[in-house]
């Protein structure tokens, strides 16, 4: 018989080792496509709030934005309170502005008549007769609505009468004052000067118009709560009349104001 030789023993622990390790490969499970990790955290380090210090940072962040939107927000509110004064300003300044703009009251003749003709005989001037004068009749119309007007305040306007380029006539304007829309006859006189020659033989034709100029330059005053106007104007009036000696008749006439 064949002897065999005991196997040494540094295989006999080769074995043991080999079987060991087959053992754990055939109990390891076979791993599938989809993996679940399962990560367990120590139960002390698990916050349901935010530290303190963590807080303190995002509010640190969130500040600046909110301190940007305030002032976005007062800086648009204080536009819009000046946007809604300066528009109600604006309102008020046109109103009054509308309302209360100075018109110049409008001017209109109404009669004209030479009076005092006669004259002495002997052709000397006598201290006891009347001196030959115009007397004129105005009519003024106020057409601002809520002013008042005063024309010739103080006795200072100063009127004169023309025919033809020729001063027939010169005196003082009678000072008047009057309401909004208010209408009013002003009369004055005015002392006759050197009469033409042509305006004399005028005088005795009642049915011929004789074409006059009056001229009246006078301090003007228009006055309300609102405004106040002051300034010196002068009116002219040309006109025609017919038979100056009684009672005259305006056959054309237009009045116009520098104001």
């Amino acid at each position: 018989m064949e002897e065999r030789s005991p196997p040494a023993a540094g295989g006999k622990a080769r074995n043991l080792l080999s079987s060991a390790t087959s053992l754990r490969l055939s109990l390891t499970p076979a791993r599938s496509q989809d993996h679940t990790y399962v990560v367990q955290i120590p139960r002390d380090q698990v916050y349901r709030v935010p530290p303190p210090e963590n807080a303190k940072i995002v509010e640190n962040h969130r500040q600046p934005e909110a301190q940007k939107k305030r002032k976005c927000t007062c800086c648009c509110w204080i536009f819009s309170a000046l946007l809604i004064i300066g528009i109600a300003i604006g309102i008020i300044v046109l109103i009054v502005h509308t309302m209360y703009t100075p018109k110049s009251p409008e001017f209109s003749i109404i009669n004209v008549h030479f009076k005092n003709v006669t004259q002495p005989s002997n052709g000397q001037k006598n201290k006891s007769h009347p001196v030959p004068q115009f007397e004129i009749d105005l009519k003024i119309v106020n057409i601002n609505e809520r002013m008042e007007a005063s024309f010739g305040k103080g006795d200072n306007g100063i009127a004169a009468l023309n025919f033809k380029n020729h001063e027939i006539g010169h005196g003082k304007y009678t000072a008047i004052s009057q309401e909004p829309k208010d209408s009013t006859n002003s009369q004055f006189n005015l002392d006759a000067g050197k009469l033409p020659a042509d305006f004399q033989k005028s005088l005795n034709d009642d049915k011929k118009a004789i074409p006059m100029t009056l001229t009246i330059n006078a301090p003007m005053e228009i006055t309300s709560w609102a405004k106040t106007l002051k300034k010196e104007v002068t009116v002219t009036c040309d006109f025609d009349v017919e038979w100056v000696k009684g009672k005259s008749k305006i056959k054309s006439e237009d009045c116009k104001t520098d104001f």
